[in-house]
């Protein structure tokens, strides 16, 4: 007898998350969302990276990937998304020991806001990411996987967790700031209900705040700043050269992440946002970056615990539900 196999993803710009519920037990995948087309590869794969065939040509996926491969474009029907979904669901399978034969597998992949409330972009998305209803033939890492994806369930970003909690959400009003790799999503809920006119999109995510903090320390500094150096320096929290730690940069990023934040907040306000609500909720994996700025500013606010995986437990609650019954 077939098991119900659940997948969620959450596909984003900075990485790629994924939650698997089968048979009871639970199984977790993050990797970075960076992607070159490769050939020949013959380096070793590490951990949370793989080398994917697809369609005839070779591809590297994740965390070994240089951070100038990065996805800045603000469309999801790409090639590097699709990857990264296909890889996912592949790779859960591996940690559950299912086989795409023997489960009913039921997928929730994640659109940005705007396209979730355009019907024609949102068909287009699904049908791209089901590979037009034909069977999907790849590699990972030299071995060989077939499978269907059929009525794919498209969820938003921008969630957080108030449909993995609905019981305690449903009580309350609250505004969700999901701050993500290359966007920050607004979205406002009556209950689990969405206020359609509050949910928004901004280009404030993470990558500018990157941008800004590189030209900063340019110009105090005078020195080379690589997409792999800030990706570190923001992590560290300090700028060091040579060996030597910059005691000064430790400030100088704090500011920078404060103006940040103070941007996410002023574009929520012009988009008449009064922060009224009884929950105000952070998430994404942005939200942790900026956890203590935003204890700061809302010292009742709620930074989700595990941000980046607040969503991909709405959309995995979601599927159960719609497919349990």
């Amino acid at each position: 007898m077939k098991e119900h196999a659940f997948v969620a993803i959450d596909s984003g710009k900075y990485a790629t998350k994924a939650i698997m519920e089968y048979k009871e037990k639970t199984y977790i995948l993050i990797f970075r969302t960076k992607m070159q087309e490769v050939s020949d590869i013959g380096i070793d794969i590490q951990s949370n990276s793989f080398k994917v065939e697809l369609d005839g040509k070779q591809y590297l996926l994740g965390d070994m990937v240089s951070e100038n491969k990065s996805d800045f474009n603000l469309s999801k029907e790409t090639l590097i998304h699709k990857l990264a979904i296909y890889t996912a669901i592949v790779e859960l399978m591996k940690k559950a020991n299912a086989y795409f034969h023997n489960v009913y597998l039921h997928v929730a992949v994640n659109v940005p806001i705007t396209v979730y409330k355009n019907k024609t972009s949102k068909d287009s998305f699904k049908e791209y990411i089901e590979n037009k209803n034909k069977t999907i033939y790849l590699r990972i890492n030299d071995n060989a996987h077939v499978f269907n994806l059929n009525d794919l369930t498209i969820c938003f970003e921008g969630m957080g967790l108030v449909f993995a909690n609905t019981e305690e959400y449903s009580k309350y009003t609250t505004a969700v700031f999901d701050i993500g790799g290359l966007n920050t999503t607004y979205c406002i809920f009556n209950g689990i209900q969405p206020n359609f006119n509050s949910m928004t999109v901004s280009h404030l995510g993470i990558n500018t705040l990157k941008a800004r903090l590189e030209q900063e320390l340019v110009q105090r500094y005078n020195k080379n700043v690589s997409a792999n150096d800030l990706e570190q320096i923001i992590k560290k929290g300090y700028f060091s050269h040579m060996g030597k730690i910059d005691e000064e940069s430790r400030e100088i990023i704090q500011k920078i992440k404060a103006v940040h934040l103070e941007q996410i907040l002023s574009y929520a306000k012009q988009h008449d946002y009064t922060f009224n609500q009884d929950k105000i909720i952070f998430s994404g994996g942005g939200a942790l970056l900026l956890q203590q700025e935003i204890q700061n500013s809302f010292p009742n606010a709620t930074t989700v615990i595990n941000p980046q995986f607040a969503n991909v437990k709405s959309f995995l609650e979601i599927i159960k539900v719609k497919y349990s019954s």
